[in-house]
């Protein structure tokens, strides 16, 4: 196919739209007709009204089920990650199994991360020494060396670090799984990095949510209670009788245990709510939020209130903790208490909302909505449910709820959610062989950052308690689309941690081999683990091919099937196979894993 008469150049644009025919509904910016001149079409319209949530979704064809497993489960398949899952078992559903349980049972090493810190460490270079120098300090050397500080960069350094090292374990961790739980739950149990203490503190908030992401739910719950990150981000530091804070109480109740819909029945007496299948009360009300926030009082930090000692350590104080017991005992849903237990007094209602059924179905929808789709089947949800609550005792508890969702047949859908942007950064780093030891106080890694940062999507960069929104519908705009793509354009230009000529040179060793159809279906497989629909890789294809026309538009020659040298100079003394960094082959390829890893197949999940 000579494509030397071909008028137009295929933009990231046309693709996008070339997409929107083929199915890609949501993602693809399709062409629209404008018959009605614009008083009549928006007419009566309310402006920035969201899209409804029954919005039909297009079937799409799956890609085989190792690209999905990487693709859902994990952060992108890197190169021969497909292969290896493949290679576990013939059998693809005994495959899946084997890579769960290896996912679910991580040993202590990360192979990886390990060694690219580890080289940071044994550096010569003073900066590199201490690109991550306070992750591994304790709680109270946080609090005392950082959260405390009066330096602004000294203060900060810890999240800042952290906010590298999150993205750097996702893009090189072989747990995989480990670090999208990890996104799932610091988001549950959100707390904004950018404020005191959480700034100086969240090593440790980090290490408290992963010590628990294989554990018991409860467990989780009772000891993320305890951080000095959660009892200022939420008040409860400062909630004292005889005038309780209700934020952290209402927050437990809201969003991290029975949730703020099903469970909650407003403004009503208690009593006149009813009790669910476990023969539990069915929800909560004001009142018991309330209630909670009494029990609450005298559980704080200690931070020299009350003479006691600035470690940031958690600390009860029976002197500001709820004392009416004679006059008005403690009633929170299924919960009385008559008389103080102290510290108990909390830690008996959080295991009790720890084992409600109410929190096992809000906990079980809001993993399959983070694992499956954003509607996820409802007999799914129920059999999760009853899973997580039949394990609320168990070691083992989430380990188990996670397994049975990813082995569930409904794990399969496919498309019905889309990357968010440091997925997108992160499979296009995984995908491309990016190479780059993620850092602070390093000028790629830097330039890298403030990129991701304007997406407005970056770890512990969400200021509400809710965390990141998990649904389709708030990452497919033109805002977040289009700033992670500048993202991932401007990564795949430093060639001081990428080059992708010589990457593609390495497979295809012959030049002859180096036709834009080759390099557009071997660079499809490479990044996405499936090769693209054949209309999508004609589209690259014609993209390639009408550059070429541009660079050589009377050479003879079939454009698509001959070797791209043939039409662009790449012979000079020093680069004599296109792989400078500058290089019109160079850019081409650079320009094909491009559109590849921007297609809106690439952005599902």
């Amino acid at each position: 196919m000579n494509k030397s008469n071909s008028p137009a150049v295929l933009n990231r644009r046309n693709l996008l739209a070339a997409g929107a025919g083929l199915g890609f509904s949501g993602l693809a910016l399709a062409k629209t007709d404008h018959a009605d001149p614009p008083a009549a079409r928006f007419q009566g319209k309310t402006p920035l009204s969201p899209a409804p949530a029954s919005a039909a979704l297009e079937v799409l064809d799956q890609p085989p089920l190792a690209a999905l497993v990487f693709k859902k489960a994990a952060f992108g398949p890197r190169p021969g990650d497909v292969e290896a899952f493949n290679a576990l078992d013939p059998d693809e559903d005994v495959a899946l199994s084997m890579w769960v349980d290896a996912q679910l049972n991580p040993s202590g090493a990360d192979p990886e991360i390990d060694a690219r810190l580890q080289a940071l460490l044994d550096s010569v270079v003073t900066e590199d020494n201490n690109a991550y120098d306070t992750i591994s300090k304790t709680a109270e050397q946080l609090w005392v060396d950082h959260a405390r500080s009066e330096d602004y960069s000294l203060r900060n350094r810890p999240v800042w670090q952290m906010e590298r090292l999150t993205v750097l374990r996702a893009a090189y961790s072989q747990w995989q799984l480990r670090e999208v739980l990890y996104d799932f739950w610091f988001n549950h149990f959100n707390v904004f990095g950018r404020e005191f203490p959480s700034s100086g503190m969240i090593p440790a908030y980090d290490q408290v949510i992963r010590e628990n992401i294989f554990g018991n739910f409860g467990d989780m719950l009772k000891s993320n209670a305890r951080t000095a990150s959660m009892l200022y981000y939420l008040d409860n530091y400062a909630n004292t009788w005889p005038k309780p804070n209700e934020n952290y109480a209402r927050e437990v109740l809201e969003l991290h245990t029975l949730g703020a819909v099903e469970n909650y029945y407003g403004a009503i007496e208690p009593g006149s709510v009813g009790v669910n299948s476990k023969a539990q009360r069915a929800g909560y009300t004001e009142i018991d939020v309330f209630e909670f926030a009494k029990a609450l009082t005298g559980w704080g930090v200690s931070d020299t209130t009350d003479g006691s000692p600035d470690t940031g350590a958690f600390m009860f104080r029976p002197g500001r903790h709820y004392n009416s017991w004679n006059t008005a005992p403690m009633t929170v849903m299924d919960v009385v208490l008559t008389q103080t237990n102290g510290e108990a007094d909390v830690t008996d209602i959080l295991d009790y909302l720890a084992g409600h059924f109410g929190t096992a179905r809000f906990i079980s929808w809001k993993l399959c909505t983070r694992l499956v789709s954003d509607n996820p089947d409802p007999d799914l949800v129920d059999e999760v449910a009853e899973l997580f609550y039949s394990l609320r005792n168990d070691d083992n508890q989430l380990k188990e709820v996670y397994r049975y969702i990813l082995e569930s047949p409904q794990f399969r859908t496919w498309g019905e959610k889309v990357a968010q942007p440091v997925e997108t950064l992160v499979r296009a780093w995984r995908a491309s062989g990016v190479d780059l030891t993620f850092r602070l106080d390093h000028s790629a890694s830097n330039s890298i950052w403030n990129r991701l940062y304007d997406t407005s999507h970056y770890p512990f960069g969400y200021s509400a308690p809710t965390g990141y929104p998990d649904e389709r519908a708030f990452w497919q705009g033109s805002g977040p689309l289009i700033m992670s793509w500048r993202g991932v354009t401007y990564m795949l230009r430093r060639d001081d941690i990428v080059n992708q000529a010589q990457q593609t040179n390495d497979h295809f060793t012959l030049a002859a081999d180096r036709s834009a159809r080759n390099i557009v279906h071997w660079w499809s497989h490479r990044a996405l683990g499936y090769y693209l629909p054949i209309e999508v890789e004609d589209l690259i294809v014609q993209f390639v091919t009408d550059i070429l026309v541009v660079y050589n538009p009377n050479l003879g020659g079939d454009y698509e099937t001959e070797s791209i040298q043939t039409f662009i100079d790449t012979n000079s003394l020093t680069n004599v196979d296109g792989t400078a960094k500058n290089n019109a082959y160079q850019r081409i390829i650079r320009g094909v894993i491009g559109l590849i890893l921007m297609a809106p197949d690439a952005m599902r999940r």
